[in-house]
């Protein structure tokens, strides 16, 4: 579809912060809606309601809900309404809520057949306006992947709240996206909370989801270093990280998908398999492999077993084709891990580099043929490396 962006359409004026975003995760989308004050709310699609309420009590003292549709259902509606309802007095009879404000939202799914293209960005950390100029430079795309470190921290809630505005400002609610949560993600305060603001799997960052023909696994390495790093606090004395029992989760989640392939991968009309990450685990020299060498070999293996086209990463700052020497271990991946984004405008192949003002993220298409790639900076120009 072609991308431009839109101003928010509302019957009201100040409860929705920003566009919804339309989040992909296994069966569903998960529609995260940011408010301008708490509110209930619920979406409205072709006739269902379905609303933000825990055990049969609308959820009134947030100012972010996340309300998931069945994916079959909002792709065949192509539409959605947001039902936003401050509640100035929650008492215990006759509460009072004001009026609703209602926001309309024409939707375009991913295509059922034939080629998907996406646009990937990594690593705004807390930046909006130039990210978001890169994505719209490009254009031309059908789904947006935010890879993670979309805020520079968990450390406040305007950090965390980045990806909202972040999403906002591409999509308009208009389209889907797919998110992946970074190590920065991890830090600070909120970083205990950010289920409460990202797509989840039942509060897990790790999952599968299926959109067009490309089916995709979601999978969170946590931190960029072990979990006895004196960054995280001294173990001794009580350390913040514990990434480890995560991260085996995670192994058996990979197990448990292949056990089950009929119905996830190889499932009909998948054409395209892929991998998200936000950091490179097939690149061996890393801190946080120290503890469990033989984990991300593991992955790989289980990754080799789905039969995945390419590992799609954030993290490194910088662009381009991971050489295959940079994994020591065995099995070797039997796919390429591909690097996406960079804060400068003409980054060398695999090079870092950072410039105020300037971005490149990473254009995709998935054809019955691969995964194809090129990288764009905040112009809209191409990069060749060739």
């Amino acid at each position: 579809m072609d991308i431009t962006p839109s101003p928010i359409n509302a019957v009201g004026s100040v409860s929705l912060a920003c566009h919804p975003g339309v989040f992909l995760v296994e069966q569903d989308y998960e529609i995260i809606l940011l408010c301008g004050c708490p509110a209930m709310a619920s979406v409205v699609v072709d006739g269902r309601t379905f609303t933000d309420s825990i055990n049969g009590v609308m959820r009134s003292d947030t100012d972010v809900h996340k309300i998931k549709v069945p994916t079959s259902l909002l792709d065949k509606a192509k539409a959605y309404r947001v039902h936003i309802t401050p509640l100035a007095d929650h008492c215990n009879y006759y509460p009072k809520p004001s009026p609703t404000e209602a926001y309309e939202y024409d939707f375009t799914p991913v295509p059922a057949e034939g080629e998907v293209k996406a646009y990937v960005l990594a690593d705004t950390h807390g930046q909006v306006t130039v990210p978001a100029e890169t994505a719209l430079a490009h254009g031309n795309f059908d789904l947006l992947l935010l890879l993670g470190d979309i805020g520079d921290s968990a450390a406040t809630k305007e950090q965390v709240t980045t990806l909202h505005h972040l999403t906002s400002a591409i999509t308009g609610g208009r389209f889907p996206t797919v998110y992946v949560r970074g190590n920065h993600d991890t830090r600070g305060y909120m970083a205990e909370h950010l289920h409460e603001y990202i797509p989840t799997r039942s509060g897990a960052t790790y999952y599968t989801f299926r959109t067009g023909s490309v089916w995709g696994v979601v999978l969170d390495c946590g931190e960029d270093k072990p979990d006895t790093n004196i960054e995280y606090g001294l173990p001794e004395t009580g350390g913040v990280a514990d990434f480890l029992p995560f991260r085996n989760a995670q192994t058996d989640y990979l197990r448990s998908l292949v056990e089950n392939a009929d119905n996830t991968y190889k499932a009909e009309g998948i054409t395209r398999r892929i991998a998200l990450c936000h950091i490179n685990f097939t690149y061996t020299d890393r801190p946080f492999n120290d503890k469990n060498p033989t984990l991300y070999e593991k992955w790989i293996g289980w990754l080799n077993e789905i039969g995945i086209d390419m590992l799609i990463c954030g993290h490194e700052h910088r662009v381009g084709l991971q050489p295959d020497d940079y994994f020591h271990g065995n099995p070797t991946p039997q796919f390429g891990t591909l690097l996406t984004s960079a804060h400068c405008d003409h980054p060398k192949p695999m090079g870092g580099g950072h410039a105020s003002g300037e971005f490149t993220g990473t254009a995709l298409t998935f054809t019955e043929d691969g995964v194809k790639y090129v990288f764009t900076n905040h112009k809209g120009e191409e990069l060749d490396f060739s």
